[in-house]
Order: C-alpha cells, then sequence, then structure tokens
C-alpha cells in the first residue's frame, strides 16, 4: 500500500507518491522492498537498453500507469570507501547528467578523499569533466581515460554469502596545466554484497497534476501524470582493494593510498526532474567499521509537493542486512546542534542524531561545498535565475562507535531551498 505524498496539499490532492514504507521485522512488509543479490539491477538506469525498465510488473501497476518524461535525468554510481587502519575516507563518483531535453548531456567524474582527524591538511575535492566516450552500455561505461564497469563474480563474501558483482574502476586522468586540476589514476577492484530496493522499483513519483488517489494514477486515469522520479539503489556492505593516487596542479598536495580488503558501500541515484524541485534538503549517513556498516538517506520534498520526509536506513553486521527501515515522515534525522553559515543563512549541523540511535555529538567538518559552482554552465544559468534557491553541502568525517565498535562514518547534510 502506498503512502499518500503531499499533507500539505489543499483537499487531500496527491502530488507525490513516495516509495513503500518498510520494517524489515515485519514479515508483512517484506514485499515492499527487493533484495539485490543479482548484477542486473546495476545497470544504468538511463541507459536505453537496461532491463530495470522492463521488469516492472512485479512491483506495482503505478509505474506502468505513468508516462515518460525524459526532460531531466542524472544519474550517480557511488562507491564510498573507508580505510580504518589509516583513517582516511572517501568516494569516487561517476555522474550521467541530461537535462533540458538533451540540450546538455555529459559525464562527470567526482573524487573526494578525507582524513577523520581533525584538522586533516589533505582533503581532497576534484572534479573532471570526461570526454572521449568510447563505449556506453548498461554495466560499462568506458573513456579513454576513466573505465567504471560491473562484472560477475563467483566469489563469496566473509559469511559464505554471494559476491553479486564486482565493479572495476580505473582512472587515469592527466589534466592540462592550463585546467588547473590534479592528477589522479585510480585503480579499484570492489566485491559488491547484498543490497536492496524499496518498492516501487527504489522509485518515489513527483506529479505534474495532482490526483485524489493513487488509484487513479494506477488505473492511468489523468494523462498529464509524468514519471518525474527519485530512485535508490544501496549496496551497504563491501570490500576494496587497489591504489589512488593524486598530486594537485602545484604538485604541493601528494597522496598515495593503497586499500586492502577496506569496507565500502555502493549507491546508485536517479534524479528525474531538477535538483531544486526534488527535494529542500538531504541528510545521509556512511558508517563503516570492522563487522557492522549502516547506510541512512534522507530527504525532505518541497512545499510543491507537500513538505514530506523520507527516511531510509539500514544495519549490515557481518555482511548481513540485519535490519531495514523505509519510513513516510516519521523516524527523522534531528539536528542537536547548529550554527548559522553567514555566508548563506543555512542553519548546519554541528551535532546530529540518527534514527537508528546512532549519533554524533561533535561533527568534524571537512568540506563546506557550493554545489552551483561545480554544475554545468548551461545548468548553472537556469538555476541562477530560480528564486532562493542556494545549494550547499555540508560534508563531515569522523572517528565513530557502533554497538561499541570503533569505526568511521561519513555525514552530509545538504540545504537546497
Amino acid at each position: 500500500m502506498f503512502h499518500l505524498g503531499g499533507k500539505g496539499s489543499k483537499k487531500n490532492k496527491i502530488k507525490f507518491i513516495p516509495i513503500e514504507e518498510v520494517n524489515s521485522k515485519d514479515p508483512e512488509s517484506k514485499s515492499n522492498y527487493a533484495t539485490i543479490d543479482d548484477i542486473r539491477p546495476l545497470e544504468w538506469y538511463v541507459h536505453p537498453d537496461s532491463l530495470q525498465h522492463l521488469d516492472n510488473s512485479t512491483h506495482s501497476s503505478i509505474i506502468g500507469a505513468i508516462k515518460p518524461n525524459m526532460q531531466s535525468r542524472v544519474e550517480t554510481q557511488t562507491l564510498y570507501f573507508t580505510d580504518l587502519k589509516s583513517g582516511r575516507s572517501g568516494f569516487v563518483q561517476l555522474v550521467y547528467s541530461s537535462v533540458i531535453n538533451g540540450l546538455y548531456k555529459g559525464f562527470q567524474l567526482n573524487f573526494k578523499i578525507f582524513g577523520s582527524e581533525k584538522k586533516s591538511s589533505k582533503d581532497i575535492w576534484e572534479t573532471y569533466k570526461l570526454d572521449n566516450l568510447m563505449s556506453f552500455r548498461p554495466l560499462r561505461v568506458e573513456f579513454d581515460d576513466v573505465l567504471f564497469e560491473f562484472v560477475r563474480s563467483d566469489k563469496k563474501n566473509e559469511s559464505g554469502g554471494d559476491v553479486i558483482a564486482q565493479l572495476n574502476i580505473k582512472v587515469d586522468i592527466r589534466p592540462k596545466p592550463s585546467e588547473n586540476q590534479g592528477r589522479l589514476k585510480i585503480d579499484l577492484k570492489a566485491d559488491l554484497y547484498q543490497g536492496y530496493m524499496i518498492n516501487p522499483n527504489g522509485c518515489s513519483y513527483y506529479l505534474d497534476k495532482a490526483v485524489s488517489s493513487v488509484s487513479q494514477v494506477e488505473k492511468g486515469g489523468d494523462q498529464d501524470i509524468s514519471s518525474k522520479m527519485l530512485r535508490h539503489l544501496f549496496i551497504p556492505r563491501g570490500r576494496c582493494s587497489g591504489t589512488i593516487s593524486y598530486t594537485d596542479s602545484k604538485g604541493e598536495n601528494d597522496i598515495k593510498l593503497t586499500l586492502s580488503d577496506v569496507p565500502i558501500s555502493y549507491i546508485d541515484a536517479v534524479q528525474g526532474l531538477l535538483p531544486n524541485k526534488a527535494a529542500k534538503s538531504w541528510n545521509f549517513l556512511c558508517y563503516q567499521s570492522e563487522n557492522y556498516s549502516i547506510l541512512c538517506m534522507e530527504y525532505t520534498t518541497t512545499e510543491e509537493y507537500g513538505n514530506d520526509t523520507v527516511t531510509i536506513y539500514s544495519i549490515t553486521n557481518k555482511e548481513k542486512i540485519t535490519k531495514l527501515i523505509s519510513c513516510v515522515n516519521k523516524c527523522k534525522v534531528v539536528y542537536d546542534k547548529t550554527i548559522e553559515d553567514k555566508d548563506n543563512g543555512w542553519s548546519y549541523p554541528t551535532s546530529i542524531a540518527f534514527p537508528m540511535d546512532f549519533s554524533e555529538p561533535e561533527l568534524n567538518l571537512v568540506n563546506r561545498y557550493d554545489i552551483m559552482e561545480e554544475l554545468p554552465l548551461i545548468v548553472k544559468k537556469i538555476a541562477q535565475n530560480i528564486a532562493n534557491v542556494k545549494p550547499y553541502i555540508y560534508q563531515y568525517c569522523q572517528k565513530s562507535s557502533f554497538e561499541n565498535e570503533e569505526g568511521i562514518s561519513i555525514i552530509e547534510s545538504t540545504f537546497i531551498s
């Protein structure tokens, strides 16, 4: 049963249909989520040959009722890594963007590395626009200097469960001196364990025209309904080995990191509408320790779509997902303490509590990031003309603990409008 979004809409009209609500401890909610235990769901959703578009009947009739709308599509594939020995964490992210009916299309690579200790001097953030696309297939994207590829695996994890796929990432970017970017070389192999998507097919839907009930959408009774959506696929646990080397454009910041069987998480996210329409704020947690992994993703929709807060979180213990929750306007992330950013007016957290009895009383801010600065020029011009849009990400990394086990947490709080 769908939760009815849009709590603030007039006469109970619905413009937002969120994912199903799930409590993995409740047998009745097992049909509300899908376990990812095969390579196929890892295909690029935006790829026209992806099988993700062909197997919707098992999830909900709502998917078939909503008409295609490719006005805006952004998909990110992100590998988060945590080196518990060195205390260094980060992510490698491949981004595909197609906006304004395809007026702009392209890939970019985002790379972030930071330390869990305060006052770390070697935090890195780089964004590279990728050219010379050689191959784009559902499970493989290749440029002359970047490869993201999923391959089947017959390996077992530490608990004897299946490795559902191996993600191979190879990067050898040598920017021109005029580009003022660092030299980046990555060679990683990541074993991905069991994951999940909340039904239907990981998607929450945003309707162009308000409807009185979800059944109206399922019956296809309104031809003005579009497929603007958010979609998330989560792999909370895996293991990664390989090397990362980076030298900044001035040759002053040189990092060489060897990862040996370190814990990782992987997330595929699709955004089928402009960021300022999808949500006004986000919160994110990725915690890793020797045995535990915690993921939490939360977003709050804009007033147009009812100010609904969708929260998804999972706990993994020794490669097995032991708890999975998704809820709407319940179990929210709480900012225990905040500081006002004088430059933009946002009150960002310095102490935060997540709904799975996980809190950080003293956050270690490693990056304050103006999203607008990294948008493609044509998208940036559009966003700058939208009133009250000031997108900023506040990123944190710190030593943490869960169930009396020491680990490291990556936390992000994002404010858009």
